[in-house]
């Protein structure tokens, strides 16, 4: 692992990526066309944004924290004030535009368990990986000559799991995590370790992948095409239904999930190295990706009420579904995309920055100040990877 303090630039890229790829996942969930097979086949692709971000969340988290002795009352202070307080605010306003009736039992099961609305098991989740933070790291140092092994448990356990879920398993006392597992740490576990073990080996990692990045590529485009595969033998050969067959627990997309990572850190990679095209606006949207993620649903609320109410919805119907899909994705995702990001922007920039996007207010800065330092650098290109 190399000097802690150093700006991980691709990191930025692979944060905005990934968080299109969440919108993606919205846009497509809420679509007005029947759940088709074409529908099922995008989700294949977009529903790996989940796992992608556990592995950047780790990632992240450990090359921060380096190697070096944590204080880790101090770094849990900083990360729950971080990911709780935008949990409790944004809780409140997605219970009350759910609408009603506003009863006082289901707010309080959807605060417990992050359903108020269908994205905020991810700060529950984000809770948990910060709590054993400090247990994953001295299993990493514990075990530093036998990475291999534990990264292969890793993978065998999560492969077993999202195996289980997709055939609702009897685990027993266990199957209610089977079940309902989205707001749970240990449904993750082997994307965590694989991403903390990852940081742990980063210089290896970078290196190799600098010099195999045609194998990136076409692996994970043959990784992408198998998933689509597998996908098409569950809806034509067993007759599932399209969204069943493309649910998110399942080998198949555990295996899409790590070629795509890879390969978006191989695009970061070459992105960083050739002159960083758009830095401004990359850096400025991975800053706002936190707030971003967790208010767009809220813009995607708002624009299918809009799109009911001026009849486009209803319009929608009487053109093919493939058009539909192409404008959602072509032209829907990034305005909704750049929405967010500007009403994140200006959040930033208001007193409420903490509890809506996650991050502190954004004041401007004199030139007087003194430049960062590295411990500072360090902290802010964690920002948003939750």
């Amino acid at each position: 692992m190399s000097k802690r303090g150093e700006h991980l630039y691709y990191v930025d890229l692979i944060r905005v990526l990934t968080v299109g790829l969440v919108i993606g996942t919205h846009v497509l969930a809420f679509a007005p066309v029947p759940p088709t097979v074409l529908v099922g086949a995008l989700g294949m692709v977009f529903h790996v944004s989940r796992e992608v971000f556990f592995l950047l969340t780790a990632f992240v988290l450990t090359y921060s924290t380096g190697r070096k002795k944590v204080r880790w009352p101090k770094f849990w202070a900083r990360r729950y004030l971080f990911v709780v307080v935008p949990y409790l605010v944004w809780t409140v306003a997605y219970f009350f535009a759910n609408g009603g009736p506003f009863f006082g039992e289901a707010f309080v099961q959807q605060l417990l368990t992050g359903t108020a609305r269908y994205h905020l098991y991810f700060l529950l989740v984000s809770m948990q990986i910060y709590l054993v933070f400090p247990l994953i790291r001295a299993l990493l140092r514990a075990t530093e000559r036998w990475h291999g092994p534990l990264l292969g448990l890793a993978v065998l356990f999560q492969l077993a799991f999202a195996y289980a879920v997709q055939h609702q398993w009897d685990l027993g006392p266990l199957s209610g995590w089977v079940r309902a597992p989205d707001a749970l740490l240990p449904s993750y576990l082997g994307y965590v370790l694989a991403g903390s073990i990852a940081a742990w080996h980063r210089d290896a990692l970078v290196g190799w992948t600098r010099q195999h990045v045609r194998l990136v590529f076409g692996g994970a485009a043959s990784v992408v095409a198998l998933s689509v595969v597998v996908y098409l033998v569950q809806v034509w050969g067993d007759g599932q239904p399209p969204l069943q067959a493309s649910m998110v627990f399942q080998p198949v997309v555990a295996v899409e999930s790590a070629a795509i990572a890879w390969t978006f850190l191989a695009t970061g990679l070459l992105w960083q190295e050739r002159r960083r095209f758009g830095e401004k606006l990359v850096t400025a949207t991975s800053d706002a990706s936190f707030g971003i993620y967790l208010l767009h649903p809220l813009v995607l609320q708002g624009a299918l009420l809009g799109a009911g109410a001026t009849g486009l919805v209803d319009f929608a119907q009487t053109v093919p579904n493939a058009l539909v899909l192409v404008v959602l994705v072509v032209v829907f995702l990034p305005l909704l995309y750049l929405v967010s990001g500007l009403l994140t922007a200006a959040a930033r920039r208001t007193p409420v920055s903490l509890a809506l996007t996650g991050r502190p207010w954004s004041r401007p800065v004199r030139r007087s100040v003194p430049a960062r330092g590295s411990e500072d650098l360090a902290l802010a290109n964690t920002g948003g990877a939750r």
